[in-house]
C-alpha cells in the first residue's frame, strides 16, 4: 500500500491519512515480504487492538470476537500453554459459578495450536497427495529414460565394439557416452524449467488463497539446484549405461555377427519389460487417484446448499462508528439502502446479511430456549447467529417452511421476533411447533424473541461436510449493527448492476465504500478451490503418467520389431500371414501391460486409502472409477501396441532378408 498508494513517500510516515472517518497516524510501514495470516488482499493496513472496559469486564467473557498469536518463550511447548490457560479459565469458573455450568457442557475454553497447522492445516494432506503424484510421474520418467537408454545401448552394442577394436580405450567411450547424455539430460532439464516456471504461475492462479505462499511463490534457488542436479546425475547415470552394457559384451561374438542391428539378450529384455511394467502400474495409480478426486468433486458440485446462487450479487459495507454511532443511524442508513438499491433497474429482491455464505465469516453464540432446560451432560444451545434485512430470504431462494420472513412489522419499537432453520426445528422442536415460542440471545437476563417463522437450513461453510448447527435469524430493523453484506438478486448479469449499486451507496454517504464485490457463484467457487486445485494437478499428472507409458510401450514394442525384422521376414516366407503377425506382436505387448494393470489395480486398492480424507460422496474403492481407468489405460495399450505391430506386417520379406 506504502508503494502504490503513496509513492513510497517516506515522509508519509508521522503523517494522519483518514480511515472510516477518522484521523490516524502512520507509524510504521513493514516490509514488502511480510504477509498477514489469512489475508487476501494485496493492500492492507493495521490499527492497534485494543479492549473496551465492557469487553474487559466478566460480562465480556465468552464472547467471541477476536483471536491471539504469541510467540513461546524457548523450550515451551503447546501443551504447556494449553494447560495455563485451562488453570486461567478454572480460577475464572470458581469466582465466577453462575458461569460454570456452561462452560463446562460446552467445553468452553482456551485453546492453542501451532500457526503451522493454523495455517496449512487443511491444505497439508492435498500437498501431501500432489508431492506423491510428482514423483509417481519422476519414478515413470526415469523408467522411461532408463528403458530407453538400455534400447539405444543394445542397438549400438556392434558399433562400439568396433570402435574399442579399433583403439579406442574404454575410457573415451564411456567418456563419448556420458558426453552425450549430459547434453541430452542438460536439453531436458532447461525445457524442464521453462516449464516449471509456467506450472508456477498456473499454481498461483489455481490456489492462491488455499495454499499459504503461492501469491509470492517462484522457482526458489533449491529448487533450481535441485533441478540441474537431478539432470547432471541423470546424464551420469543412463550415460553410462550403454558404455558398460559395450564394455562388458563378447566384443569377438558381435564383430562375427554381420547384422545391422544388435539384438538384445534375455536379461535386457526383462529389464525392459520390467520398467515398462512399472510405469503402467504406477500410472494406474495415479489414475485412479485423480479419478477419484474428479468424480469427488463432480459430487460436491452437485450438492444442493439450501439456496441458489445464480444472479446474485453481494458487497460488503462497514459503517463507521465515527458517522454512526448509534443504532438509529445504523438503521436509517440500511433502509436508505434498501430502499436505493430496489429502484435499480433489474433487482428483483435486496437483502442485507452479517454473514455472507463461504466468505469465512461466522458468528456462533449461546442461546436459551424459554421453559426448555438441558440435561445435566447436555450442552447449552449454541447455534450460528445472523442478522438479515429486506427481502434476503427471497433474494437467496430460502424457502420458508413454516410462519413468515420479516416484514415491515417488525420495528424497532415492535415486539423482538426472530427466524428459525430447520436443522434447530429437527433438534429441539421435534414434537410441538416452535411458532410463538420464545429464545433468549445469550445470558438467562437478555430479553427474549418470539420465533415467527422457519426457514431450510442451508450449507455456507463447507459443501463436503453436513450441517452440523443449527442457525438462527434476527432482523436488522432490531439489532442494527455496523457491518453488513449486500445481497441483490438480478434478472441481468450480476456483473452489469455493479456500478449501479456503488452509485446508490454514494448517494447516500459519498465516503463510504463497498468491499468484496463480487458474485455468490463466485464465493461458492471460492470455497472449492482447496478441492479443485489438487483435483486438476493430479488430473494433469494423471495425463502426463499416460503419455509417459504410451511412449513406454510403444518405445519397447517398436525396437523389438525393428530387432526382429529378419524373424518376420522368415516368418512372413515360410507362409505366416499379416493376422499371425499383427497377433504376435500385440500379444507381447498387451501381455507386458496386462501385468503392470494388475499390480496397478493392487497397489491402487493399497493407496488410494489414504485419499478418503479428501474424498465426498465417492468410496475409495469406487468401482466405476477403477474400471473406467483400466479401460482408458488399456486402449492406450492397446495402442501403443497397434502402430509396431502394424509396421511389423508391412515388412517386405525379400527386402528384410537381403538387408539381413
Amino acid at each position: 500500500m506504502w508503494t502504490s498508494r503513496f509513492g513510497a513517500d517516506r515522509s508519509l510516515v508521522g503523517r494522519g491519512i483518514r480511515l472510516n472517518g477518522e484521523t490516524y497516524g502512520v507509524v510504521g510501514v513493514l516490509p514488502a515480504e511480510f504477509e498477514l495470516p489469512g489475508r487476501e488482499t494485496a493492500l492492507a493496513l493495521l490499527v492497534p487492538f485494543s479492549f473496551t472496559p465492557a469487553q474487559m469486564s466478566d460480562n465480556g467473557r465468552g464472547n467471541e470476537f477476536s483471536s491471539m498469536i504469541a510467540r513461546l518463550r524457548p523450550g515451551a511447548t503447546i501443551e504447556q500453554v494449553n494447560a495455563q490457560m485451562k488453570t486461567i479459565v478454572n480460577r475464572n469458573l470458581e469466582r465466577l459459578p453462575a458461569r460454570a455450568a456452561f462452560a463446562k457442557t460446552s467445553g468452553f475454553s482456551g485453546y492453542a495450536v501451532p500457526i503451522r497447522e493454523e495455517l496449512v492445516g487443511d491444505t497439508r494432506e492435498p500437498l501431501y497427495v500432489l508431492q506423491a503424484g510428482v514423483l509417481v510421474v519422476l519414478l515413470i520418467a526415469c523408467a522411461n529414460v532408463a528403458n530407453l537408454l538400455l534400447m539405444r545401448a543394445t542397438g549400438r552394442q556392434r558399433e562400439l565394439a568396433i570402435r574399442t577394436t579399433l583403439g579406442a580405450g574404454q575410457w573415451r567411450v564411456m567418456r563419448q557416452m556420458l558426453t552425450e547424455g549430459m547434453v541430452l539430460s542438460t536439453l531436458g532439464a532447461i525445457g524442464g524449467l521453462a516449464l516449471g516456471l509456467a506450472g508456477v504461475r498456473g499454481l498461483i492462479v489455481l490456489g492462491s488463497r488455499q495454499i499459504p505462499g503461492t501469491p509470492t511463490a517462484s522457482l526458489h534457488p533449491a529448487v533450481l539446484l535441485m533441478t540441474m542436479g537431478l539432470a547432471i546425475v541423470t546424464g551420469l547415470v543412463f550415460g553410462l549405461v550403454p558404455a558398460m552394457a559395450a564394455l562388458r559384451g563378447n566384443t569377438s561374438a558381435l564383430l562375427k555377427d554381420d547384422t545391422a542391428r544388435g539384438s538384445a539378450g534375455t536379461r535386457t529384455g526383462l529389464t525392459r519389460a520390467t520398467l515398462v511394467i512399472a510405469e503402467t502400474a504406477l500410472a494406474l495409480v495415479l489414475l485412479v487417484g485423480a479419478g477419484l478426486l474428479i468424480k469427488s468433486f463432480a459430487r460436491l458440485q452437485e450438492v444442493n446448499p439450501g439456496f441458489s446462487p445464480e444472479h446474485v450479487l453481494t458487497a460488503q459495507l462497514s459503517l463507521p462508528a465515527a458517522r454512526y454511532a448509534d443504532a438509529p443511524a445504523r438503521r436509517a442508513f440500511w433502509e436508505r439502502l434498501l430502499g436505493k438499491v430496489r429502484a435499480i433497474p433489474g433487482a428483483t429482491a435486496v437483502g442485507l446479511t452479517s454473514n455472507l455464505p463461504f466468505n469465512g465469516s461466522v458468528s456462533s453464540g449461546s442461546y436459551s430456549i424459554v421453559g426448555y432446560t438441558p440435561g445435566p451432560t447436555e450442552a447449552q444451545p449454541h447455534g450460528r447467529q445472523e442478522v438479515v434485512g429486506g427481502d434476503y430470504f427471497r433474494a437467496m431462494q430460502i424457502p420458508v417452511v413454516a410462519g413468515r420472513a420479516f416484514n415491515d412489522s417488525d420495528t424497532a419499537d415492535s415486539p423482538r421476533v426472530v427466524v428459525i432453520d430447520q436443522f434447530l426445528v429437527n433438534r429441539y422442536f421435534s414434537k410441538q411447533s416452535p411458532l410463538g415460542q420464545q429464545i433468549r440471545r445469550g445470558g438467562p437476563n437478555n430479553p427474549p424473541f418470539t420465533i415467527v417463522g422457519v426457514v431450510g437450513t442451508i450449507n455456507s461453510i463447507d459443501l463436503g461436510e453436513p450441517v452440523a448447527k443449527e442457525r438462527l435469524y434476527y432482523p436488522i430493523t432490531q439489532q442494527p449493527i455496523p457491518s453488513m453484506a449486500l445481497v441483490v438478486k438480478t434478472g441481468l448479469d450480476p456483473e452489469h448492476v455493479v456500478s449501479q449499486v456503488r452509485a446508490a451507496v454514494q448517494s447516500i454517504d459519498p465516503e463510504q465504500p463497498l468491499a468484496e464485490v463480487r458474485t455468490l457463484d463466485r464465493w461458492v467457487a471460492r470455497s472449492l478451490e482447496g478441492r479443485r486445485s489438487p483435483t486438476l494437478l493430479l488430473a494433469l499428472f494423471g495425463s502426463v503418467a499416460l503419455v509417459l507409458s504410451a511412449i513406454g510401450i510403444y518405445g519397447v514394442l517398436a525396437f523389438g520389431v525393428a530387432q526382429r525384422v529378419r524373424e518376420f521376414g522368415i516368418r512372413q516366407a515360410l507362409g505366416a500371414d499379416r493376422r499371425v503377425i499383427l497377433s504376435l506382436v500385440l500379444k507381447q505387448g498387451l501381455r507386458t501391460a496386462g501385468v503392470g494393470i494388475l499390480i496397478g489395480l493392487a497397489g491402487s486398492a493399497a493407496l488410494t486409502t489414504y485419499l478418503q480424507s479428501l474424498l465426498f460422496g465417492v468410496g475409495a474403492h469406487d468401482v466405476g472409477v477403477y474400471g473406467s481407468v483400466t479401460v482408458l489405460l488399456l486402449a492406450v495399450a492397446i495402442t501403443a501396441c497397434y502402430v509396431p505391430a502394424r509396421r511389423a506386417t508391412r515388412i517386405d520379406p525379400m527386402v528384410a532378408l537381403r538387408d539381413a
